[in-house]
């Protein structure tokens, strides 16, 4: 009994340990096996972080590569644009730039302004006048000379010196293309006119380019102070000729323009072409320079021309006439401005010049011609006043000498010449009044004279009466 109860006891106790170990062994089992879960658990959270991390780095480099390719496909847009530009532009119309007072046409873009004056001019000569003198237009260069005993005092008056003009613009991919014409009534005459229509301007604009007629860069009608009489004084430049004109800015206040004039319409004596007819344009140029204020301009120009005499196709004669020249005007205050002139041509003072000799006389050589260039010196020099805001008024000295020792001036004294001029001369002072906006009414006295080659003098003494209304 007592060995079994050991044995039992042995038994029971060796059951105690075994449950004993095998709970120790339970235990380390799960608490390993808890690891292990936790360890997975973090790789798997590692794993995600990675796969997050190159997700990113792949959305980074694929933005990149899509910036670099924008950037890439810009550029050759805008090579592209640019090839396009230089070779044929295609940009939309710009807006136009017209200003209050045109109108627009039914097609909706084209506007119309029309401008020009009603003027009424009377003209009394103190001196000697005649129907080829009694002239709406100064003409000392031509008044009869001393000798000749003209009749005085006479009156003259005229209307054909108004105007009417219609000026066009319309917007295109250049820039606003405008268009003028401006035309009076004074014909080919100007004693008083006839009533017919004569071109004075009719031009196209686009950009810096104009193609018609117009003013020539030759004349300075900016630096010549304001006259009653229409032409202007003596040793002005006041061409308007047929012509294609290039404009280039240099900086505001500074441009050049250049252009190329129609040759002389041809003159015929019998079967001899005497005058015209050059093969060449006319070349001229003009260089302004504006004072940063406005107050001051000065002008260079300048003209380069061919002078021809043909007898026919085979037996010609050409020659070079040219002229330089510089005009200049400063406002002192805001009433006061004054004016300067000063031109040397030789061999192309008509056409280009007021009252001047013709540019060059054609003196038979056997079958053929010689050419001989007048050549002289102009000036005028103004002083102008504005006394109120209905009152102004305009000094002015004139004058032009030519050359007396040349071949031409010889000619002149062997042909007993008592029409070209060895000098010609104006002294003008008048007085503007604008009672009412748009209106002038003008008086102006002039007194000027004429003296030929062979030392023969013309006085003349005139007064005019000017009315006008602009529209």
């Amino acid at each position: 009994m007592v060995k079994v109860n050991k044995l039992a006891l042995s038994i029971g106790a060796a059951l105690v340990m075994g449950a004993v170990g095998s709970t120790q062994a339970a235990t380390t089992t799960t608490h390993t096996q808890k690891k292990v879960v936790e360890l997975e658990s973090q790789v798997a959270q590692l794993q995600q972080l990675v796969l997050q991390l190159s997700a990113q780095q792949q959305q980074q480099v694929a933005q990149q590569q899509q910036i670099a390719q924008q950037q890439q496909e810009q550029s050759v847009q805008l090579q592209q644009t640019a090839i396009l530009a230089l070779e044929k532009p295609n940009l939309a119309p710009k807006e136009s730039s017209s200003k209050p007072g045109w109108m627009t046409l039914a097609d909706g873009q084209t506007q119309l302004k029309i401008s020009g004056n009603v003027r009424v001019d009377a003209m009394y000569d103190f001196e000697g006048s005649t129907a080829s003198t009694a002239d709406v237009y100064n003409p000392t260069n031509k008044v009869p000379l001393n000798s000749a005993n003209a009749t005085k005092n006479a009156l003259n008056v005229s209307a054909a010196n108004s105007r009417l003009g219609v000026d066009l613009l319309r917007p295109t991919s250049y820039g606003d293309l405008k268009a003028k014409i401006e035309a009076d009534f004074m014909s080919s005459t100007y004693t008083n006119g006839n009533g017919g229509f004569r071109v004075r301007h009719a031009f196209v604009e686009l950009g810096k380019w104009t193609v018609g007629q117009t003013t020539s860069p030759f004349a300075n009608n900016d630096t010549t102070p304001e006259t009653v009489d229409g032409n202007g004084p003596i040793g002005q430049g006041s061409a308007r000729a047929v012509q294609v004109r290039y404009t280039q800015p240099i900086s505001k206040t500074q441009k050049v323009l250049v252009a190329l004039e129609g040759g002389d319409v041809d003159a015929f004596t019998g079967t001899a072409q005497t005058r015209g007819g050059s093969r060449l344009p006319q070349l001229t140029a003009r260089y302004d320079i504006a004072t940063a204020d406005k107050k001051g301009l000065v002008q260079v120009h300048g003209l380069v021309r061919e002078n021809r005499v043909s007898t026919n196709d085979s037996n010609d004669k050409e020659s070079i006439g040219w002229g330089a020249g510089v005009g200049a005007t400063y406002r002192l205050t805001s009433n006061d401005s004054i004016f300067a002139n000063y031109t040397h041509v030789k061999g192309a003072g008509q056409g280009n010049m007021l009252y001047t000799n013709a540019s060059y006389t054609a003196i038979a050589n056997g079958t053929s011609f010689n050419i001989l260039p007048s050549e002289l010196d102009a000036v005028n020099i103004g002083y102008g006043r504005k006394w109120n805001n209905e009152w102004r008024s305009n000094l002015i000295l004139g004058g032009m000498l030519y050359n007396d020792d040349n071949a031409y001036a010889k000619a002149a004294v062997a042909s007993k010449s008592t029409s070209l001029n060895k000098s010609v001369y104006n002294v003008i002072v008048n007085a503007i009044y604008t009672p009412v906006k748009s209106v002038d009414l003008g008086v102006e006295y002039t007194y000027g004279q004429r003296e030929t080659f062979l030392s023969q003098k013309g006085d003349y003494s005139r007064l005019n009466l000017m009315a006008k209304y602009s529209f």
